[in-house]
This record gives C-alpha cells, sequence and structure tokens, in this order.
C-alpha cells in the first residue's frame, strides 16, 4: 500500500513541478513577445524619423542670421526662441499621442 502511495505521489510532484515549467515558458515567451512588439513599433519609428526631411531647417536657420542685429536682440529679450521650442514640444507631443490607438484621429 505505502509503495502505491508512493507512487502516486511523486507523480503528482511530478505534474506541478510540469506545471510550474510550462507556466514559466509561457511567462518567458509572452515577455519576449511584448519585447518583440515593442522593439518592431519602435523600427517603425526609427524608419519614418529618418524618412523625415530636414534640410529645408538649414536654409531656415541660415536666414536667421541675415536678420539686423536689432530686430534679433528685441526677438531675444521677447523670448521667442523659447516659446517657439514649447511649441514645437506640443506639437510633437500630440502628434505622438495621434499615435496610439484608440484615440481619435484629427483631435
Amino acid at each position: 500500500m505505502e509503495v502505491i502511495i508512493n507512487a502516486i505521489n511523486k507523480a503528482l510532484k511530478w505534474i506541478a513541478d510540469l506545471s510550474v515549467a510550462i507556466f514559466d515558458a509561457a511567462w518567458d515567451m509572452l515577455s519576449d513577445l511584448f519585447c518583440w512588439v515593442l522593439d518592431a513599433l519602435l523600427g517603425i519609428a526609427v524608419t519614418a524619423a529618418n524618412a523625415l526631411d530636414v534640410s529645408q531647417l538649414d536654409t531656415f536657420t541660415s536666414n536667421f542670421g541675415e536678420m539686423p542685429s536689432e530686430i534679433v536682440n528685441i526677438m531675444q529679450l521677447a523670448g521667442l526662441g523659447t516659446a517657439a521650442q514649447i511649441v514645437g514640444a506640443a506639437i510633437g507631443i500630440r502628434l505622438l499621442l495621434q499615435i496610439i490607438p484608440f484615440t481619435r484621429l484629427g483631435s
């Protein structure tokens, strides 16, 4: 009788160890899947950022240097550079928020 109980205990322990191993493997697969999806999305974002043509911004900044020094001084005193950075960051954040699924596009 004791031999049968030991055999049943060993079988139940083996089944418990097997279920723990299956859970660990499934957890690793799901975490790897999440990382793979995140890597793919960031790869798409990098490709999109590399596709942007920002060469026209160089001509804009070179034209900024041709302005008279009095106008540039007044613009700096008014904080136009800081305001442009704030507006640019706000537009960038809004564009990034539009990428998130289930948000209303065009809002």
